[in-house]
């Protein structure tokens, strides 16, 4: 058998693997000159090159460990629990707060415990969320993460203050926006399926070093044929003949089968210029997107309080000192990124004045920033960076069999169950994978 993967993100790499270790002849295509997908960073006068979006994952996320151990790579940070530091504008004091290392969900106890500015009862507050999903978080697609919560009987600080960083984060979408069930997920998973789950890793590198050659000697390694620069055009056929894939260079192939592990919409392009795609593709090209933002500030000195620093009801989000995650950090200058999901407000500013409102914030929110000099900055911004996962979008999201016969769709905006985030990407492609060779 022979199969074409299109598409080098880390479904794509996933997919490719799998099918190879099962004995199927493969060659990925991939329209950019590296892989990893959004997973990438781009070139910069200062640093070398920054990332275009802040990436990190959490203990709870097996599949990504687990092909980022087939790829011989490891993060900058590895905790075996939850480790941060909580920033609250009105009370500038910093808090290190750590998990204990006791069962789920005690191990959350010194977190909360240590939190700036929750509400009298919040332990019985979060334990009635926690009751709520016991048998996991289902029939709640079609109601907005805030109705939820309210619902429970969140209060509004305690809303603001602790559920919306960590979901606005995890599902890149505001609260009243976001499927419930999705959030729901990501609190049971996240925060209260085990001591490890929420523990935080994070790259110490660069993106595009960090997956792009371990993922090219992984694939040659596996006898995947890589083709980088090549653009699919279409793809038909199906239903009992072979496939046939046109692409830039002119010349069509035959596959026997196919994985499309891109963005929905390319899918439903590339189908429908063959001559035909799918209800559940075409629904699912209809997802909106939801924004991510990355402000990366250079200084003459440090000035956050801690490798990764949330600060809640803020712009500012979350916070990350490249200068202590990275394993060569730069020589005379500090670097900082800060991380902004569910970007709508900040996508279409200017970079030099988003640059200088975020630098001033900074200046406001950690004291330390009020002394030091901005040297650089740098403002990326990924304008499609995930699907927006409002109320409903679950039955949009289709299986990796939503396509045409022979061929499997994979990326994080399929049903997986999880947010668009690297491990649904991961789950997407060994599913793609399987359901082709079933």
């Amino acid at each position: 058998m022979r199969a074409v993967v299109v598409g080098g993100g880390l479904a794509g790499i996933t997919a490719a693997l799998d099918l190879a270790a099962a004995g199927v002849r493969v060659a990925l295509l991939e329209r950019s000159g590296q892989l990893g997908g959004l997973c990438r960073s781009v070139p910069d006068p200062v640093a070398g090159r920054v990332d275009t979006g802040q990436h990190v994952y959490l203990g709870c996320c097996t599949e990504l460990e687990s092909l980022l151990g087939r790829l011989g790579v490891q993060p900058a940070l590895r905790q075996d629990r939850l480790e941060l530091t909580v920033v609250d504008p009105g009370h500038p004091s910093p808090r290190r707060l750590s998990a204990a290392p006791l069962p789920a969900p005690f191990h959350l106890l010194p977190v909360l415990g240590g939190w700036p500015n929750l509400p009298r009862g919040s332990t019985l507050h979060i334990a009635r969320v926690a009751a709520a999903l016991r048998d996991g978080p289902s029939g709640l697609d079609a109601l907005p993460a805030l109705g939820w919560l309210r619902g429970l009987g969140q209060p509004e600080q305690l809303i603001s203050q602790l559920w919306e960083p960590f979901l606005v984060a995890a599902c890149n979408a505001p609260l009243d926006r976001c499927s419930a069930e999705l959030a729901a997920f990501v609190v049971r998973e996240g925060l209260l399926s085990s001591a490890r789950a929420g523990a935080l890793r994070v790259p110490g590198t660069d993106l595009t070093r960090w997956l792009d050659l371990p993922a090219r000697r992984a694939l040659e390694g596996a006898g995947v044929e890589l083709r980088l620069d090549s653009r699919v055009l279409s793809i038909s056929g199906g239903s009992g003949s072979q496939l046939r894939v046109a692409h830039s260079s002119g010349d069509d192939e035959a596959f026997d089968l196919a994985v499309l592990a891109v963005p929905a919409r390319s899918a439903h392009r590339l189908l429908l210029a063959g001559g035909r795609s799918s209800r559940a593709l075409e629904e699912a090209a209809g997802l909106p997107d939801s924004p991510i933002v990355n402000v990366h500030l250079f200084t003459d000195r440090p000035f956050l309080p801690g490798a990764v620093t949330l600060i809640p009801r803020s712009p500012l989000q979350w916070a990350f000192d490249r200068s202590q995650l990275d394993d060569q950090p730069l020589d005379g200058s500090w670097h900082a990124a800060i991380s902004i999901s569910a970007a709508e407000a900040e996508v279409a500013v200017p970079e030099g004045r988003l640059a200088a409102d975020i630098w001033q914030l900074c200046q406001t929110t950690f004291p330390p920033a009020a002394r030091a000099r901005l040297m650089h900055s740098r403002v990326t911004r990924e304008a499609h960076a995930t699907f927006l996962p409002e109320p409903g979008s679950a039955a949009l999201r289709p299986g990796p069999d939503g396509a045409i016969p022979g061929v499997a769709l994979a990326g994080s905006w399929t049903r997986t169950g999880w947010p668009a985030t690297m491990e649904g990407a991961v789950r997407s492609g060994r599913a793609a994978a399987q359901h082709l060779l079933a």
